[in-house]
């Protein structure tokens, strides 16, 4: 019976109903779908790590040997060791195409994973090719490959195609955010198949490490083992593949789990009020029902399996819908981007925990809907409740009272008396201004990242990278012959007290190719004496200005010392940035690694000039980087416009229904139901307005939030259009407009009879 009964409230209330269950969904499948998308990423990556048994540390100096393997190998905490030669090597016939040599022995550590082709076997003369590679130039197994190393050139037949670990994000150079697959790729090859005038000069060295290692200490023995050379330290963390995806993971899951708790906490307030005012109407069958013998409990797990219901059946369906449709949207770009054996959803236990959570919270809000009902006798529930005693509030005893006109005063009378329903209307309009401003504004900041990076402090068109081996005649040449800036950009290591972390150096001579911001958008020149750090490097390392950092080149073993002059912002590159007089003065040569230039780059085929990288091709590049966030973006604003919408005409159905006692009697009156829908609308827009102005800067501390979030190496600056907050404000007034006049047709179908009778 009692089932029948839930079912029939149901149909009777399902507008309320209806939008309690779409919240629940929303919630589950935005949750869900992302967090299958970051969640089949990550357990793929973490499967391919342990099949190729990835290092945990790579040691690279400018040459090890066995002994060195030996030494280190004897170290506490340390499980494995393997020995790599590594450098970049162009192709004979093409030399703008760059192929990464590791040569290996038998190696155990960081093994690449065979696609097609011969397993790898140190008895086998040929190579190993990147996949990627191969298929984008077409090459087939059994193709020869002609390889220039200095001193030399050797051919190689391709035995298989490969995948790697280390791998999974290859850019070719710091310029490009995107991967060249055309142009840049990687080979391995055992040390068995070099030529035998090659002397091998192992420069890294890998390790594996133990689970009970203690790495702080482990860092300062190999560091003690080797202060007789320069040897740069890297583990996952700044290893570029390894951090850049996880970073793309802890990006997605970010943005992933803020959206759906506006559709949780809606949800749950939703159904709170839709049974307190279905509990409070039901005054009568609730006291027929304890009267016929129905115990409190058996009434009270009735009323809270409405809210069980609805939350767990909408989670399962959101659960089941989300991972089919949202990760498919998402791979499409993540694939362009990383490369990965096997790209498959996978549900994490955090989502089943989200439907339990949305039934749970659902259920809790049925309960504290009706168990204040629950405690009265039946004799007390088969009568009509007792109305509220109205005492006139301090404003309608006011002079100022009496000089209002009706209709405010009505809506003012209205909105103090239902506190509780006028708050549940502006918290609904906050949410669908602040969801939808959060949306478009991400939309803009993103967009806008690449005009700050390349229109406001890169103003070049062209960057010429000068090739490492060009002397300074062949530099001069270049600078002769198209005018520009030239820079120096190295990878360095920094360390400010405990804190220890990677970065970029920039060394700029005179020019204006290049332009640096403050925290505050204003333009400023590099300092005379000291460095510039850029505002995320700062707060990685805790520091501000006038602090000493420390820092050295990759390469080199000595440390510098700066203090700290300006802080600096910039989108990519985070590091530290020097006059080149002010770099020459700390005992360092300037050497050019590009020249900045706005001329048209005609000969490429100068000695100086390794590669040529155009503005407008790097723009595309950074662009298509931060696509995936974009993607993301899309459903967010999809789900805001489907929340507005839903939590504004649940809440105008609520207000309509609450206050039919108060029309019928406005149309008794004598009132016409235009003037009546005026005065609807009248409080509908003084609520509105009210939560827009609250939502406005609610939606800006939500881009902010999201914004904290972005990996270290990315900084953006908050930025939202005025054309997106206009959208946002005018969006939810339409909405909020609509809603009250589809709900403000219903007053020509009251019933004033039976409105106005008392409860029987």
């Amino acid at each position: 019976m009692l089932i029948l009964k839930m079912l029939r409230d149901m149909k009777n209330h399902l507008g309320q109903f209806i939008s309690i269950f779409i919240m629940a969904f929303l919630a589950s499948f935005v949750f869900s779908g992302i967090n299958a998308e970051w969640y089949g990423m990550q357990t793929e990556v973490e499967n391919f790590y342990q099949e190729t048994n990835l290092a945990d540390i790579w040691l690279i100096a400018s040459s090890f040997n066995s002994e060195d393997e030996s030494k280190v190998k004897k170290l506490s905490g340390v499980k494995d060791t393997s020995l790599r030669l590594s450098y970049d090597c162009p192709l004979y016939t093409d030399n703008d195409k760059v192929l990464t040599i590791n040569v290996i022995e038998e190696n155990t550590l960081s093994l690449p994973s065979v696609t097609e082709g011969s397993p790898l076997n140190t008895t086998l003369d040929g190579i190993w090719l990147d996949e990627s590679y191969a298929k984008t130039n077409k090459l087939n197994i059994g193709d020869q490959i002609q390889l220039d190393i200095p001193g030399t050139v050797f051919t190689k037949e391709i035995l298989g195609f490969i995948l790697h670990p280390e791998y999974i994000y290859s850019s070719k150079d710091s310029g490009s955010f995107m991967p060249d697959h055309e142009n840049y790729g990687f080979i391995f090859l055992y040390s068995s198949s070099l030529p035998d005038n090659f002397d091998i000069e192992y420069n890294q060295l890998l390790l594996s490490l133990t689970k009970d290692a203690n790495e702080e200490n482990l860092y300062q023995e190999l560091e003690g083992l080797f202060s007789d050379r320069f040897m740069l330290i890297i583990d996952e963390d700044s290893h570029l593949s390894i951090s850049s995806f996880n970073n793309e993971i802890e990006q997605n899951k970010a943005m992933g789990g803020v959206f759906p708790i506006v559709f949780f906490l809606i949800a749950a307030l939703t159904i709170l009020t839709t049974m307190t005012r279905m509990t409070n109407s039901q005054r009568t069958q609730i006291g027929t029902l304890k009267a016929l013998g129905f115990s409190k409990n058996r009434i009270l797990i009735h009323y809270v399996s409405y809210g069980i219901w609805l939350g767990l059946i909408g989670g399962l369906l959101g659960l089941l819908i989300g991972p089919l449709i949202i990760p498919p949207i998402l791979f499409i770009m993540q694939k362009s981007i990383y490369t990965l054996p096997n790209w498959s959803i996978a549900i994490s236990p955090s989502s089943f925990i989200i439907v339990v959570l949305l039934a749970f919270s659902c259920g809790l809000a049925s309960y504290l809907a009706c168990q204040g009902q629950l405690k009265e006798v039946p004799a007390a529930l088969l009568r009509p409740k007792a109305p509220k005693n109205k005492v006139h509030q301090g404003l309608e005893r006011s002079k100022i009272w009496y000089k209002l006109s009706f209709g405010i005063q009505w809506n003012l009378r209205d909105i103090i008396r239902s506190r509780i329903r006028s708050l549940m209307a502006i918290i609904g309009v906050i949410g669908c201004t602040s969801l939808l401003l959060f949306g478009l504004g991400l939309r803009d900041t993103i967009n806008k990242v690449s005009q700050w990076m390349y229109e406001d402090l890169n103003v070049y068109e062209d960057k010429i990278n000068i090739d490492p081996k060009a002397s300074s005649e062949d530099i001069t040449l270049l600078t002769n012959s198209y005018s520009g800036q030239l820079i120096q950009e190295a990878s360095i290591e920094l360390k400010f007290k405990s804190n220890k972390v990677n970065g970029l150096l920039t060394v700029a001579e005179q020019g204006d190719k290049i332009r640096f911001e403050d925290t505050r958008g204003e333009r400023i020149s590099l300092p005379d004496r000291g460095i510039g750090i850029s505002q995320k490097m700062a707060e990685q390392l805790n520091s501000e200005i006038g602090d000493i950092i420390e820092w050295r080149i990759y390469g080199q073993k000595d440390w510098i010392e700066s203090e700290i002059s300006v802080i600096y912002r910039t989108p990519m590159g985070q590091g530290i940035a020097i006059n080149k007089e002010v770099y020459e003065e700390t005992g360092q040569s300037f050497m050019p690694s590009s020249l900045l230039t706005s001329d048209i780059v005609s000969n490429t085929s100068m000695k100086a000039i390794e590669n040529t990288l155009n503005k407008n091709n790097l723009m595309n590049s950074f662009n298509e980087l931060l696509e995936s966030i974009r993607m993301i973006v899309v459903i967010l604003i999809m789900g805001a416009i489907i929340l507005g919408s839903v939590v504004l005409y649940n809440l105008g159905a609520l207000s309509y229904t609450e206050r039919i006692r108060e029309l019928a009697t406005l149309k008794v009156m004598g009132f016409h139901p235009r003037l009546i829908r005026s005065l609807l609308s009248m409080q509908n827009i003084w609520l509105t307005v009210l939560g827009i102005i609250i939502g406005v800067p609610i939606g800006f501390w939500l881009v902010d939030f999201m914004l904290s979030t972005m990996p270290a190496s990315l900084d953006m600056r908050t930025y939202i259009s005025l054309e997106s907050v206009t959208i946002s404000v005018l969006g939810t007034f339409i909405v909020s407009i609509a809603v009250n006049i589809l709900l403000s047709r219903n007053i020509k179908k009251i019933n004033m009879v039976s409105a106005l009778k008392s409860v029987e």
